[in-house]
């Protein structure tokens, strides 16, 4: 399976990417290996739940150009019984900035046994309180995601120092014109294509 992902990585390089993200939250299988609450091996990869993590990311950079970053999506809290919370997320994330994750992508929850099951909530902003945390913990840029599609509110979570980049995933399937609406209604320039400059304001070209 190590190979697998390092395969993947070595066929997005060659594709022209300019950036790597690993997938370890929401139940996905790196999330599966690093969760108390799913990793019920005993063998050495259920001592260290880190380790195959630890091993993607080992096996991504091998394949990488110096200087690429790499980004790891991980759940930093569970919200279920027999799960892991943020203390323990926190210590997943510095194994992984050992191993040489860059960014950290912060979500919660999961999918199946690992579900938030609809906790904490789903206010504006409700998870960027772990990002938060993972930045001044961990000492690594952050992405803040969660219920973030009013620009504003994006804006402020950046403004304040709270994550280093926002990551909009509804909102941008609603309109995929969000980040061109998003650049007018905070005056900043969001590379509009000429061709549809005609149906933006001046300033925001």
């Amino acid at each position: 399976m190590v190979g697998k992902f390092q395969a993947g990585v070595r066929r997005a390089v060659k594709a022209g990417f300019d950036v790597i993200e690993l997938h370890g939250a929401h139940g996905y299988l790196i999330h599966q290996f690093h969760s108390p609450l799913t990793n019920r091996r005993t063998d050495e990869y259920g001592q260290d739940l880190t380790l195959f993590g630890k091993e993607v990311i080992a096996a991504a950079r091998q394949e990488m150009p110096e200087g690429m970053p790499l980004i790891m999506r991980i759940s930093a809290q569970e919200y279920v019984e027999g799960g892991y919370g943020l203390k323990e997320s926190l210590n997943i994330g510095a194994a992984y900035k050992e191993a040489g994750a860059d960014i950290f992508h912060i979500s919660a929850g999961g999918e199946g046994a690992i579900a938030a099951a609809g906790r904490p909530g789903t206010h504006a902003a409700y998870q960027v309180p772990l990002a938060r945390a993972f930045k001044q913990e961990l000492a690594v840029p952050v992405i803040a995601v969660g219920r973030l599609d009013e620009p504003a509110l994006a804006n402020a979570v950046i403004g304040n120092e709270e994550a280093d980049l926002i990551a909009v995933g509804r909102g941008m399937l609603r309109n995929p014109y969000w980040t061109l609406e998003a650049g007018v209604q905070l005056g900043k320039a969001a590379g509009v294509p000429k061709q549809y400059a005609f149906g933006f304001p001046r300033t925001s070209n």
